[in-house]
């Protein structure tokens, strides 16, 4: 089946059967794959702005996926190696650690098994892999 644009806009415009039949004919690998994709599920506001810029601003109210949106954006970032540093910025150490780290849209949740950072709470620090298996379900 051709796929003009594989997102969730998409995927859901498509009539049930279709729907059904398409999520059907992927591989355990591919949907795996697709499901931690978040181009592919993010709405276009959710996605960082084209160009050089060294400051992003969500200002969005409840609701909208700043954490999530963020979170996506550490992961892409670190495993790109587009970045050796993050700040995470909260009121908090605790807010940073329980709402971006540890949180039901924070870092850890949003990673993959096999891009997943190690997370040390005592030195406050998040690690990713330092290489990137091909075969995702082989990295461990």
């Amino acid at each position: 089946m051709p796929v003009p644009s594989l997102n969730a806009s998409w995927l859901a415009s498509l009539p049930e059967a279709t729907r059904n039949k398409f999520i059907a004919s992927l591989s355990p690998a591919e949907a795996h794959l697709l499901l931690h994709n978040w181009p592919s599920w993010a709405r276009p506001e959710q996605l960082p702005p084209a160009g050089d810029w060294r400051v992003w601003l969500l200002l969005a109210g409840r609701g909208f996926g700043k954490t999530r949106t963020g979170a996506e954006h550490i992961r892409a970032q670190a495993i790109a190696r587009a970045a050796r540093r993050f700040a995470l910025v909260a009121p908090t150490a605790s807010d940073a650690r329980d709402v971006m780290v540890e949180g039901e849209s924070g870092i850890l949740a949003v990673s993959p098994p096999w891009e997943r950072p190690r997370y040390e709470p005592s030195k406050r620090r998040l690690t990713w892999p330092k290489w990137r298996n091909s075969n995702p379900f082989q990295c461990r």
